[in-house]
């Protein structure tokens, strides 16, 4: 079975055909929009191909499962037959999730009771609020946390991922994620496709500090180097970059010799019986790495511009997404404050790792209109000039993205906007819904992958 985040599609959409226009709708917010590869029947399912002999190839082409419920899904019996396929694949498949999302109001409960466990998204009319939006984009990434983690120091983690490594790894990553010791555990997001040096070197670089839990591993009758190439590769990278390194390995596991000389032993935390952990007696390995975690290489945050007027709540909830889609850290000039506001803001722009801005808004009082930013617009010619900067010294240049609010048919007009940006290539949205997509969308080269929620259950 492929395991669910090798799987090309995010989701199988399932709908009623006389819902196909919202159908349609969703599709594109959560493709065109949001960056999601979604199986669509009309897309996907070939003409005259019999639907039951396709369903479950299908399905295992895909991470979960969404279907648009509506008094017309409700009675159709195709919807119905998709989702006992769903069902059952969600027993056999852990992680393979039901995302319902209701187009109007009907009763779910009561049509299905097998489904009326399970919490629903409402976006009546196919229309996503902020929130519902939030909720579908968290739910197709298997998110479970959202930003705002200060004070935690970020290392890299390196781990076998088979189930033979599952018991040890998982122990000591519940020990490692413990709040005493207040590390965010993080790795390069398992979907990237490839591995790539330069990608992972970046992460690394951003870190205090770099684990390695070894695993058994052997093709011929003893363990050799080749056998851990990619624990090697990111070893290589940490020591490249001067990053402490603590390598853990069980008591009883074999290892090359150039791992076995440096690896730390230890056996699986008695917490698997009784519930002792590193909380109650720290090692003496672990206590030492602690004290080695050095300050980050090129520690990474971004800085999103955007105006507060009348919108501090919506920066608020937008800085939180951009931070839970991407695992790093996201200021914004509302963190800044006194004497020095401006150096200190454009200190933050010029460092940054990328560079978003909303350079126009929807005005609450005029709904029907674009309120320019003119803050942000200043924000985002600091970083035009701090790229330029970047690349007159012969390094790549800043990541800049440029958001704009525009009400039907104003898309596009930049004439609205300051001379300056009247060229540069602006992604427009027309509700909050699709700014969130389009962030989504936008960040996914640059994210990062936060361990500490799938690892554990103490968060």
């Amino acid at each position: 079975m492929t395991p669910l985040a090798h799987r090309p599609y995010h989701a199988f959409l399932s709908y009623d055909h006389d819902d196909k226009d919202y159908a349609l709708a969703v599709h594109r917010w959560l493709t065109a929009d949001a960056g999601f590869n979604v199986w669509l029947d009309v897309n996907n399912l070939q003409s005259g191909t019999p639907v039951l002999s396709e369903l479950a190839e299908q399905m295992a082409l895909c991470q979960n499962w969404l279907v648009l419920t509506s008094r017309n899904a409700l009675g159709s019996q195709f919807v119905a037959m998709e989702r006992n396929y769903a069902l059952n694949y969600s027993v056999k498949c852990p992680g393979f999730k039901i995302i319902n999302v209701r187009i109007d109001d009907c009763d779910v409960e009561r049509a299905w009771p097998v489904m009326g466990t399970l919490n629903w998204i409402d976006a009546f009319g196919g229309n996503l609020s902020e929130a519902a939006a939030r909720d579908l984009i968290d739910r197709l990434d298997g998110r479970t946390w959202s930003g705002r983690q200060e004070g935690l120091r970020d290392v890299y983690l390196s781990r076998g991922w088979r189930p033979a490594d599952q018991p040890f790894a998982d122990a000591m990553c519940q020990n490692l994620c413990l709040r005493t010791f207040r590390l965010r555990m993080v790795g390069d997001s398992v979907d990237q496709g490839t591995f790539s040096a330069d990608r992972v070197r970046d992460i690394i670089a951003g870190c205090s500090g770099h684990v390695a839990i070894l695993p058994a591993r052997k093709s011929g009758e003893s363990p050799t180097e080749a056998d851990y190439k990619y624990f090697l590769r990111e070893l290589t990278l940490s020591h490249e970059l001067g990053v402490p390194q603590l390598l853990i390995a069980e008591s009883a596991t074999a290892l090359p010799p150039s791992l076995d000389q440096a690896a730390a032993r230890t056996d699986l935390p008695n917490s698997a019986l009784d519930g002792q952990t590193w909380e109650v007696e720290v090692p003496e390995f672990f206590e030492q790495f602690l004290e080695d975690l050095t300050a980050p290489k090129d520690a990474k945050h971004f800085f999103f511009a955007a105006e507060f007027r009348d919108n501090i709540d919506r920066v608020a909830k937008a800085r939180s997404f951009i931070e839970a889609v991407s695992g790093v850290y996201c200021a914004i000039g509302k963190d800044f404050e006194g004497q020095g506001l401006r150096e200190r803001i454009s200190a933050s722009i010029s460092t940054a790792s990328l560079f978003i801005a909303n350079l126009a808004s929807m005005d609450p009082a005029t709904p029907n209109d674009m309120h320019v930013n003119l803050n942000t617009c200043v924000e985002a010619g600091i970083a035009f000039g701090a790229s330029a900067s970047r690349i007159a010294a012969g390094k790549p240049p800043l990541p800049i993205f440029l958001l704009a609010y525009a009400p039907a048919g104003e898309v596009g007009r930049t004439e609205r906007l300051p001379f300056l940006f009247r060229d540069s290539q602006i992604t427009w949205y027309a509700s909050d819904a699709e700014m969130l997509a389009h962030c989504r969308r936008l960040l996914q080269p640059y994210r990062r992958r936060i361990l500490n929620f799938e690892l554990t259950k103490t968060g």
